[in-house]
């Protein structure tokens, strides 16, 4: 077990103007990463890491460059003779999690372990400290958790696990800052089916310019949705272009009665086949009209995925991968 380190006394004036004394802890040794052979101290305002200098150096060019950057040794603040490095601006936690997962030798499986939070966490000082192999890592977990193909949706919305929209949020704020393009738009999408009201007092995370852009993607992506919801199969009783007109008046009502009535659901959220189930041919949809709503909802679902990265970011799924 590491030493603990002394807790420091100091005085401040008290409301009758006499001093008193305030006792505060200054930063302890981490219980896990504090190596006895450890060449460099790493001090945060909650912890001091105790590890190896060249393992930083080797995975951060930051650091590297850092660490060759020429000091005043005579006031350098050490322990036990091993120079302290202050990570100032970084919050204990990121640095924290940035040192398990360099010491980690699975990584790559245990980042799949990791919440939302500790995820954007990673992903912002790796991307600050140069720690490429962390940062691609981090991201490619990502990618894989928020889909950026349309043909991989439906079986990422299987496995997806519902987030905080605060971490969401908060993912989206870092993705930005750090470049990881490709897995905003499912975020955004994310976004948009939450209640405003829930959302709203996190998006002011976000800068002013994605704010205003935010808001009017998912004014459109709610429109889409709307707009499939009044137009289903409408062709189908009209006979309009050059459609059959159904046999069966009812198959309207009945879809109808089955689409989503919660304003929040987005159209990749409609279900298709399984809109079907339990209805038989004379009691609810017939043949036609179900294969019907199965392509036009298919063709809407394709079209607002193309479109996605574009009204959200401005940009193609294919420049987003250029990034």
């Amino acid at each position: 077990m590491p030493p603990k380190r002394p807790r420091t006394t100091e005085s401040s004036p008290s409301t009758d103007g006499k001093r008193q004394k305030v006792t505060s802890l200054a930063p302890q040794p981490h219980e896990k990463l504090w190596f006895s052979d450890g060449t460099i101290v790493l001090a945060t305002d909650v912890h001091l890491y105790r590890v190896h200098k060249g393992m930083l150096a080797k995975h951060s060019t930051v650091l590297n460059d850092m660490f060759e950057m020429p000091t005043g040794d005579a006031n350098t603040e050490r322990w036990e003779d091993v120079p302290i490095v202050k990570m100032v601006g970084d919050k204990d936690e990121e640095i924290s999690i940035l040192l398990e997962a360099l010491y980690d030798r699975h990584f790559h499986d245990t980042v799949r372990g990791l919440k939302l939070s500790k995820l954007s966490s990673l992903l912002s000082v790796s991307a600050k400290y140069d720690f490429l192999e962390i940062r691609a890592d981090v991201v490619s977990y990502l990618e894989s958790m928020f889909p950026t193909k349309f043909e991989d949706l439906e079986e990422a919305k299987k496995s997806y696990r519902p987030h905080l929209v605060k971490d969401i949020c908060e993912l989206v704020a870092v993705a930005l800052r750090c470049d990881a393009l490709l897995i905003l738009p499912f975020l955004y999408y994310l976004l948009s089916r939450a209640p405003f009201y829930q959302a709203i007092k996190y998006l002011y995370a976000l800068p002013q310019d994605r704010f205003t852009i935010f808001l009017l993607g998912r004014d459109w992506l709610r429109e889409v949705s709307h707009d499939f919801i009044k137009v289903s199969l409408q062709s189908n009783r009209t006979g309009e272009q050059d459609a059959k007109i159904c046999r069966y008046p009812e198959c309207l009502e009945k879809i109808r009665a089955r689409l989503p009535k919660d304003p929040n659901v987005i159209v990749f959220d409609f279900p298709d086949r399984r809109l079907m189930q339990g209805l038989e041919m004379y009691g609810g949809v017939c043949k036609n009209c179900e294969q019907d709503y199965i392509q036009t909802l298919k063709k809407a679902k394709e079209d607002a995925w193309k479109n996605l990265p574009v009204k959200f970011l401005n940009m193609t799924w294919e420049e987003l991968r250029r990034t």
